[in-house]
């Protein structure tokens, strides 16, 4: 099961004891400040947590699932998340 935006910001007020309305404008913040800098084309990195960067992913052949013809899929960025040591040790022991 997917957890939503307001699960997640929900969850967010009960742990840090913040009413639900100053979780969502933070979590808006936190994800407008991340995709600013994604847009400059900078790293954001979390101690601890991982990191976030754009990778370039080249133009490739592809295939067009609902006919099965072959196409190309231009050179285009996408955001990457690089997790830490400790956040993959910890999943791990979920």
């Amino acid at each position: 099961m997917a957890v939503l935006k307001k699960e997640f910001t929900d969850r967010m007020a009960e742990i840090g004891g913040v009413t639900k309305k100053e979780a969502r404008r933070g979590y808006e913040l936190f994800i407008e400040t991340l995709l600013d800098y994604m847009g400059r084309d900078e790293k954001v990195m979390f101690h601890n947590f991982g990191r976030f960067e754009m990778k370039t992913l080249k133009e490739r052949m592809g295939r067009n699932p609902q006919n099965g013809d072959s196409c190309i899929i231009p050179e285009h960025q996408k955001m990457r998340f690089y997790p830490s040591e400790t956040v993959s040790k910890r999943i791990e022991e979920i």
